[in-house]
């Protein structure tokens, strides 16, 4: 059940990571309401993005049985770190992609 739970918290985290930059690709600045429209989407998937963040090495330390001393210090800050740089390279990937597409649909 663990894995389960793992493996859906990852998928759902790469998710919410691209919705963020759905968001964010779109952005327009045209009118404030628009503008208060797009944040308050993005609010609830940055609400949810730091529940899985935390989540994710919580699963881990679960999967590893649970352990007390020093073991949990280095299995959360693992696994914290890698979900972090997960994070930023999956979002910095969606954005480069994005900006390459917008690039190439002007060249055309």
């Amino acid at each position: 059940m663990n894995w389960l739970l793992l493996i859906l918290g990852i998928v759902l985290l790469l998710l919410t990571i691209r919705g963020i930059a759905f968001l964010e690709r779109k952005k327009t600045t045209k009118s404030l309401l628009n503008a208060i429209k797009q944040n308050s989407l993005m609010v609830p998937l940055g609400i949810l993005l730091m529940f899985l963040i935390a989540f994710i090495p919580y699963q881990i330390w679960n999967l590893f049985g649970s352990p007390v001393g020093w073991e949990v210090l280095y299995i959360f800050g693992f696994s914290g770190v890698i979900t972090i740089v997960v994070c930023f390279s999956f979002y910095y990937y969606q954005i480069k992609q994005k900006s390459t597409n917008s690039i190439m649909e002007k060249l055309k």
